[in-house]
């Protein structure tokens, strides 16, 4: 053992693994950092157990995690619903919408795309001032794509509460295609796309429409009455009604701007077949330059011009693929009944 962590062993009896990685005073500190930093995208995630055993050992370091979390479905108005939450006094939202600090690669991926990876960037995320704290990440729910998600969850925010968007699971499929037509390089027709998902039920386009499977891997880990199950529907027709809904959830006072409830972002309808990279390009090298021009105004010139160079993307479904998707579906829509009490009467499973 070299003696610069024999120096650093010394100061760590007694205290927490967490604790000891801030101790920047102690001697051998830059070696020990180095030495736990090169280990952490092995093992810092995936032993959650480390971090649950320092906040038992050294119950005197406060963790700066969120309260509750937007866990899906994606393209059910995940990025609305963390706007408006965002817009409320009481509560603070995550600046980057999806951390995914929860969730790991899939097999063979090297990484999860801008997914951050280690405790203290996740908790430099959230304000410890404010009481109710939340992110939305929608990777914490597309099991079997992302799994494990509950566990780790329930590892650091065993008190954690969660809101659950969903929508007609035909849709939210749907709108999953235009959205990686438009930004991930998706090149097949619609039809081929969802007819290869429906042999793989860890496809992004299948799996996070599974609601049922999703909810009841959260309730093996935290009781009922910590997750509030909302339908897109729902928030888009009856929007202040169901925030007040998604209030009391919170325990925060019933109260937000009406003007910051005017927006809905992120239609999928809007999107246009960009060539692979565009989204990419935008987001890196154009938005960082006119930010000082009003979003609205930005966001009309972009859609006039996206609109003018390129196609819209064709989602129409033919009557057999349809019904292919309504008998995958049904079954898990009728045990989200079940399990919520709720009606989704817009849905067509």
């Amino acid at each position: 053992m070299s003696e610069a962590f024999r120096e650093q062993e010394a100061c760590l009896p007694g205290i927490g693994f967490r604790d000891a990685l801030r101790r920047d005073s102690c001697p051998g500190w830059t070696f020990v950092r180095r030495f736990f930093t090169s280990r952490l995208r092995r093992c810092y995630v995936r032993e959650f157990h480390i971090f649950d055993t320092a906040r038992r050992e050294h119950p005197g370091v406060a963790m700066t995690l969120p309260t509750f979390f937007i866990i899906g479905a994606p393209k059910a108005g995940t990025t609305s619903l963390h706007h408006y939450l965002d817009q409320h006094p009481q509560i603070q939202m995550s600046a980057i919408k999806e951390p995914r600090f929860f969730a790991l690669p899939e097999s063979g991926e090297a990484q999860l795309p801008g997914r951050i990876a280690t405790l203290a960037e996740y908790e430099a995320l959230f304000d410890p001032a404010v009481a109710v704290r939340g992110e939305s990440s929608t990777d914490y729910a597309a099991h079997p794509r992302r799994e494990g998600a509950p566990e780790r969850i329930r590892e650091l925010v065993p008190e954690a509460r969660f809101i659950y968007l969903v929508r007609d699971p035909i849709e939210r499929s749907v709108s999953h295609y235009r959205m990686a037509a438009a930004l991930m390089g998706e090149k097949r027709p619609l039809a081929e796309a969802l007819r290869d998902a429906l042999d793989d039920p860890a496809s992004r386009y299948i799996s996070p429409s599974l609601y049922a499977t999703q909810l009841e891997l959260y309730l093996r880990h935290f009781p009922a009455e910590r997750i509030l199950v909302v339908d897109q529907a729902q928030l888009l027709a009856e929007r202040r009604a169901t925030l007040a809904e998604v209030f009391s959830f919170l325990a925060v006072a019933d109260e937000i701007d009406a003007a910051a409830l005017t927006e809905e972002k992120l239609s999928s309808a809007q999107w246009r077949a960009a060539p692979e990279g565009y989204a990419g390009f935008v987001g890196r090298y154009v938005t960082p330059r006119v930010r000082w021009v009003p979003r609205g105004l930005r966001r009309s010139v972009r859609g006039a011009l996206e609109r003018a160079l390129w196609r819209p993307i064709d989602a129409s479904l033919d009557d057999e693929l349809r019904a292919r998707l309504e008998a995958l579906y049904a079954p898990e829509a009728e045990r989200l009944r079940q399990l919520t009490g709720g009606r989704f009467a817009s849905w067509a499973v």
